[in-house]
């Protein structure tokens, strides 16, 4: 049964990538972390590192995308140390679509669970990461993970995680997948069932399947703006002005009449580590906030 089921996640892969348009769907893989000493190792919880449990995935990851014809390569081959800004160089240099950073959790009370993707607060970089990492989101609970869904955090220079950050300053949508917790007890049990090879799959099946859907396909052929994101974020993190608070909470209030009160609540929640949720949704468009409402409605996010 073990090699069955292999077969047939390897079968539904191949024929999603079939619908992938080849020409350039470039995919950079980030495995988080890396390099000597425990800063370099990330979370460890023997027999658990970090580090080699995000190459390990990465390696898997980059050659199924490439077996499926979606271009995939990967920041770091080896235990190497590399810089937020080295990452985010590589994928631009390489000419990538996409950044994908792969990372494990941790909590120091070693009682959360699930799986979680965070994303870029802005315009169509929120739009490409939250539809990405959705679909791969819907992988990783069939797993058996719990989905904690599509987060953003503002830092005082925009987004907060650094690699999103970088990524999105040169145009490039980044999204940080946290397969996991590995301190605890229920996921680690699940990781060890299933095996990196299934977090593998389970990204390469996600990410195949929004770069064949609209999105995906416009962000490959260049007709989704990408320009230069984190720009306006200094403000939104830090709660504007008086005057901009106001104008702030004008539009909040003008945006809030096209949902319902469960529809807003949830989408305050997509933006609760913000600070100012209703300020950074302000920057979102409407017709982006209502598409998110659609695949939320149909268990998509």
């Amino acid at each position: 049964m073990k090699y069955l089921g292999r077969f047939f996640t390897l079968l539904v892969v191949f024929i999603m990538g079939m619908a992938v348009s080849v020409s350039a769907a470039v995919v950079m893989i980030d495995p988080g972390h890396g390099g000597e000493g425990t800063e370099g190792c990330g979370a460890i919880y023997p027999p658990y590192f970090e580090k080699n449990l995000t190459l390990d995935v990465a390696n898997q990851l980059c050659a199924e995308l490439n077996a499926s014809g979606v271009s995939a390569e990967m920041t770091r081959t080896t235990d190497k140390a590399l810089s937020l800004p080295e990452r985010a160089a590589i994928a631009k240099n390489s000419g990538a679509k996409m950044l994908i950073s792969i990372h494990f959790n941790a909590s120091a009370p070693h009682d959360k669970t699930g799986s979680a993707v965070w994303t870029s607060m802005f315009g169509n970089h929120y739009k490409a990461g939250a539809e990405c990492g959705g679909q791969i989101l819907s992988q990783l609970t069939a797993l058996g993970f719990v989905n904690k869904g599509i987060w953003t955090k503002a830092g005082s220079q925009g987004d907060y995680y650094g690699v999103i950050r970088y990524g999105t300053s040169l145009g490039i949508p980044t999204i940080i997948i946290e397969h996991c917790y590995m301190d605890n007890a229920v996921d680690r049990a699940i990781l060890e069932r299933v095996g990196t090879g299934a977090l593998a799959h389970a990204d390469a099946a996600g990410i195949i399947s929004f770069f064949s859907g609209a999105t995906g396909q416009a962000l490959v052929n260049g007709t989704l703006d990408t320009s230069a994101a984190n720009y306006a974020s200094a403000s939104v993190a830090a709660g504007a002005g008086s005057s901009a608070g106001s104008s702030a909470g004008s539009a909040a209030s003008s945006l809030k009449s096209n949902f319902t009160d469960a529809e807003w609540q949830w989408l305050l929640s997509q933006w609760a580590y913000t600070g100012n949720a209703e300020a950074v949704m302000s920057q979102v468009p409407l017709s982006d906030l209502k598409a998110l409402i659609e695949e939320h409605n149909k268990g998509n996010i």
